[in-house]
This record gives C-alpha cells, sequence and structure tokens, in this order.
C-alpha cells in the first residue's frame, strides 16, 4: 500500500513512454483527400509530387539553416559565457594567489619571530639561572643584616625603656 502510487505512476509513465515511441516510428498516414487525388489523376499528380517533393525539400533546408542559425547563436553565447566564466574565474585566481603569497609572507614573518623570541627566552633564562644565586645570597645577607639592626634597635629599645623607667622612678611617677 505504501509504494502503490509510486508504481500506478511509473506504470503509467511507462505506458505513455510506450505509445509515443510507437506512433513516432510508424509511417505517416495520407489524408483520405490525398488518396482520393492520387487514384483520380495519376499522370496530373506527378508533377505536383515533384513539385511538392521540391517545395518540402527547400522547407526541410530552411528549417535545417533556420536550427543551425539558432544553434550557432547558442553556441556563441555559451563561447561568451565560457570567456566571461574563464575570465572571472582567472581573476578569483590571482587574487587568490595574491593573498595566498602575502599569507605565506606573513607566515614566515611569524617564524622569524618567534625563532628570534625563543632566542630571547632563551638568553634571559641563562641570565635568570646566572643571577638568581647571586640574589639568592644577596637577600640571605639582607636578611642577616635586618635581623641583626632589629635584635640592635630591640636591645636599644629596651635600654631606652629601662632608663625611662628609671627617669619615671627618680621622678615619682
Amino acid at each position: 500500500m505504501k509504494y502503490l502510487g509510486v508504481l500506478l505512476a511509473g506504470g503509467l509513465t511507462l505506458l505513455i513512454v510506450l505509445v509515443v515511441g510507437i506512433f513516432s516510428f510508424l509511417p505517416p498516414e495520407a489524408s483520405p483527400q490525398q488518396e482520393n487525388t492520387a487514384a483520380v489523376e495519376p499522370a496530373a499528380q506527378q508533377p505536383a509530387a515533384e513539385q511538392v517533393t521540391i517545395l518540402d525539400t527547400s522547407q526541410i533546408e530552411a528549417d535545417l539553416a533556420q536550427r543551425e542559425a539558432a544553434y550557432q547563436a547558442q553556441i556563441t553565447q555559451l563561447d561568451q559565457a565560457l570567456q566571461e566564466r574563464q575570465t572571472t574565474y582567472q581573476s578569483q585566481i590571482d587574487q587568490l594567489t595574491v593573498q595566498i603569497s602575502m599569507t605565506q609572507k606573513q607566515l614566515n614573518d611569524l617564524k622569524a619571530q618567534e625563532q628570534n623570541m625563543l632566542a630571547q627566552v632563551a638568553q634571559l633564562e641563562a641570565a635568570r639561572a646566572e643571577r638568581l644565586p647571586v640574589y639568592q645570597t644577596q637577600l640571605q645577607q639582607a636578611q642577616e643584616q635586618y635581623n641583626a639592626r632589629y635584635a640592635q634597635m630591640q636591645t636599644q629599645l629596651s635600654q631606652i625603656q629601662t632608663k625611662l623607667a628609671e627617669a619615671n622612678a627618680q621622678l615619682g611617677r
């Protein structure tokens, strides 16, 4: 049931194609009026048949010339369209080629910058590695000096507080 419509449409299409094919290969039938005229005057009909054949031939040649002219016009239009598209495509290819070359140059420049920066980073890391022990030694010395001065100031502060306490005691406070 699901494919019934498809099968009917396909069958109908096949039937139409067969009928058209059969009738296209059959010879054209003469009209009854032509048969009566041919039977009545066979001798008079001969020059007319030649005349019809000549007219038919000239008509066929005119039709063929008209078709050829139409085909030539179509070919000319297609050639023009093809040329226009080729020109358009070539210009697009040229633009893309320029963009690719510019992008490639930028990429090469960035790679060079990367190499320079990597060299600078290596130099900075080497300088840091050299200076780190010096800085740590300086820091340690500064901390020792700070601790010594702090201890000295604490001692001086406690002496001053002691003297202050003695002076307050002498003054009676």
